[in-house]
């Protein structure tokens, strides 16, 4: 028995797992708004809002779900467009909820004041909204900590692979002071490169 076999099974149960949890709270956000759909005078946007994030999610997992990494052909490119698409239309949207769900924090929950918004329909999209960022942020972290040390280790790796650099200065000498007049640095590939300091 393969090591890595406990460990993609665990990891395909977390995946299933997740795609079930954003099912359901893009399916809930969906009703919510549609059923809800004149229920937020304060920001009658909020009901779009979840509407249109919970279709266009539902839409893009599902694209996801044709997107193979090993074919070729028509199919895989204008996927992984529409994907793109749909990602960059998620972002926009979430930023555009944002400002709407944050704007009437808090709302009143009484159908006789102005500030009124249902309260399922605010309490769904202002958890959502916020989770969404928290996954942002996750996301955002763990791609600077592991890509970020990957894109400098590999830019390190490539600036040093097989290079000696060897410095020369050059000095001006003007009664008791000495001034660098230029940098020389050359490698053992043949790259060289001088640095000339005008001189005032």
């Amino acid at each position: 028995m393969d090591n890595n076999e406990p460990r993609g099974a665990v990891l395909l149960s977390v995946i299933v797992v997740l795609n079930i949890i954003i099912w359901m709270l893009m399916v809930t956000a969906i009703g919510l708004g549609t059923m809800h759909f004149h229920s937020c005078p304060a920001q009658p946007y909020i009901p779009i809002y979840l509407t249109v994030l919970g279709v266009s999610s539902l839409l893009l997992l599902t694209l996801t779900y044709f997107q193979s990494p090993g074919k070729q052909g028509v199919v895989s490119p204008l996927t992984t467009a529409c994907i793109s698409l749909l990602f960059l239309f998620n972002t926009c949207w979430l930023v555009a909820g944002t400002v709407w769900v944050y704007a009437i924090y808090p709302p009143s929950y009484s159908a006789a004041e102005d500030r009124y918004c249902q309260k399922s329909v605010y309490q769904l999209a202002f958890y959502l909204t916020s989770l969404c960022w928290l996954f942002v942020f996750i996301f955002v972290t763990v791609t600077l900590l592991f890509g970020g040390r990957h894109l400098l280790l590999s830019c390190w790796d490539a600036a040093t692979r097989g290079r000696s650099l060897s410095r020369t200065m050059n000095y001006a000498s003007y009664g008791e002071t000495t001034i660098i007049q230029s940098f020389s640095f050359s490698s053992n590939d043949g790259l060289n490169m001088t640095i000339g300091i005008p001189s005032t």
